[in-house]
């Protein structure tokens, strides 16, 4: 039967594995000096030697005729387990084992003595997904083991596991594998599997594997049952569903070209054709960036092909829209993984990054006399100027503060979990109305932020920044505008940034059970028109305005 590379080419002893230097000097300096822990947590990302390592691990604490590191791989126990036989090294899957039981029976066996060595190994993988019941029955074992007894956890999420847990472990942290490791690695067994490959090839395999060893080796694999011949940069494309330097060129040019149906149709292909729309996107990111090392050292390139790519993107933009872009593909690129529909999402990110280059695509149309104040306010903000505090009055300031206090409490006064989940539905049919100029500014606004509580008709927008939290708030005249006439109800928005969400959820959570008493529904008593005093900014908008300007003269930009 057929052996994965991948599992052919496990590492069999610690001289084998690849990367992780650190790791390996501090476990091989703790078995020659015999300092062997009874606890071990190992840490990182996929693919990157964690599970490999404690197998070897295990297999040599057992080895009856160690050679400093080196295992015999004759004795029995040694044998044992090469053949996965070996009843003192215990794997365990907490991903599909991770009840309480499961512990429960460990913590009952590990009284019992190893059958063939000194130790009874405990691997857990995936330990982060074990139940809070399972780590409890976990902890007194782990703080007070049989001497025979070493437990090996391994995870991806080490934040998921409780702090207790932690405390009773010697931590070992693996780092992603760099790309000149992994294809050192890759040409080792093209060698000795006599594959046929171009350096090139390996070189954009390493990349894509994003510091994965097994999947480095998983996809060259791949792809020796893609092609008979010789694997070529091409096959690797089609076979990961990516595409070359110079069509990231092309596809980037065209959007900062504003040739938006060219760049469709050939989105609309890359759909057809299955390529990884995901993947995609995080080229374009990596282009992008290698865009702003050009500007920044063009020396740090040494193929001209690639220094005349980057000249000709940066001569048709500027860095302000490169790093917006970049903001924008990385927010498109979180919602994509959480979608079943990663061409909307990529074609949503295409139209706002485009929206970035037209001369008047930041201001909603058609705009009634009520909202200009606020609007001009609007503005400053999406023409990426740094607007100070001072450019609001204190009146406002104070009244949006008041505003944003009050509706933060009727909201949590009145929060339905079921409502919310009902509602954010139909926020993500917004979606429909970014096409439409009289929406879009508004619209992608609101799809910035995250709608993380309703209660009744109030609802609350969580923003990364608080710049986006403060434009938010600045716009409710126009966001309730178009929220009531697409819902036809009276809705009340507010927006608040992630950094002062996290205490008021805190603050929510603890007081749950009392909540009518901390937070008492009240209504409001003031108009927005009110709150924004817009008729003292209609009277003195032209005199604001030139104050403004001439305050920021040098930073402002308009477009």
């Amino acid at each position: 039967m057929y052996q994965a590379l991948y599992r052919k080419y496990r590492p069999k002893n610690l001289d084998d594995v690849v990367g992780q230097q650190v790791i390996v000097k501090t476990l091989t300096n703790s078995i020659l000096n015999n300092k062997i822990t009874h606890a071990y947590l190992f840490t990182g990302p996929r693919g990157t030697g964690k599970t490999s390592i404690a197998k070897i691990l295990a297999k040599i604490v057992n080895c009856e005729s160690l050679d400093g590191i080196k295992t015999c791989d004759k004795c029995t126990s040694c044998t044992q387990t090469d053949l996965k036989q070996n009843t003192d090294v215990i794997e365990i899957d907490a991903a599909s084992n991770n009840g309480v039981d499961k512990i429960r029976e460990i913590r009952d066996k590990v009284s019992l003595v190893p059958s063939f060595g000194k130790y009874k190994v405990y691997i857990i993988d995936e330990v982060h997904m074990l139940t809070t019941e399972a780590f409890n029955a976990l902890l007194k074992t782990l703080e007070e083991p049989p001497k025979h007894v070493i437990f090996v956890l391994a995870t991806t999420e080490p934040h998921k596991i409780p702090v207790t847990i932690l405390s009773r472990c010697q931590r070992y942290d693996f780092k992603k594998i760099s790309t000149k490791e992994i294809e050192k690695r890759l040409k080792h067994i093209c060698n000795e599997e006599k594959i046929s490959i171009e350096d090139e090839a390996i070189n954009l395999i390493s990349k894509l594997s994003d510091g994965g060893m097994r999947d480095s080796i998983s996809l060259l694999d791949q792809l020796t049952s893609y092609t008979a011949n010789k694997i070529t940069i091409e096959d690797v494309n089609s076979v990961y569903g990516t595409i070359t330097e110079e069509e990231i060129f092309k596809l980037i040019k065209k959007i900062y070209e504003n040739e938006l149906t060219d760049v469709f149709d050939i989105v609309e292909q890359y759909d057809e054709d299955g390529k990884n729309l995901i993947k995609i996107m995080e080229l374009l990111i990596e282009f992008l960036k290698n865009v702003l090392l050009y500007i920044t050292s063009s020396d740090y390139f040494k193929d001209d092909k690639q220094k005349q790519m980057y000249a000709k993107i940066y001569e048709i933009t500027n860095e302000n829209i490169i790093y917006k872009s970049i903001d924008i593909l990385l927010d498109s690129i979180k919602s994509g993984k959480l979608s079943n529909n990663s061409r909307l999402i990529f074609e949503l990110s295409i139209i706002k990054i485009i929206k970035l280059t037209n001369e008047n695509v930041n201001l909603p149309q058609k705009l009634e006399p009520t909202e200009i104040p606020i609007l001009e306010q609007q503005k400053k903000y999406e023409s990426k100027t740094k607007i100070e505090k001072k450019s609001i009055s204190d009146k406002v300031r104070k009244n949006i503060t008041e505003l944003k206090q009050l509706r933060i409490k009727n909201a949590l006064s009145k929060f339905d979990k079921k409502e919310l989940n009902n509602f954010k539905s139909n926020i993500d049919d917004l979606k429909e109305l970014l096409m439409d100029p009289d929406y879009s500014s508004i619209v992608s606004l609101i799809l910035d932020g995250e709608l993380k509580a309703k209660g009744e008709n109030y609802l609350i927008f969580v923003y990364d920044t608080s710049s986006l939290e403060e434009y938010f708030n600045l716009s409710l005249i126009r966001i309730e505008q178009i929220l009531n006439k697409i819902f036809k109800t009276d809705l009340k928005p507010i927006a608040v940034s992630k950094e002062e969400w996290e205490p008021i959820k805190l603050e929510f959570n603890n007081n749950l059970k009392n909540r009518e008493k901390y937070y008492l529904f009240e209504p409001e008593k003031k108009s927005l028109e009110e709150i924004y005093d817009l008729e003292n900014q209609k009277e003195e908008n032209t005199e604001n305005l030139n104050d403004i300007e001439k305050t920021f003269e040098d930073i402002v930009v308009y477009q």
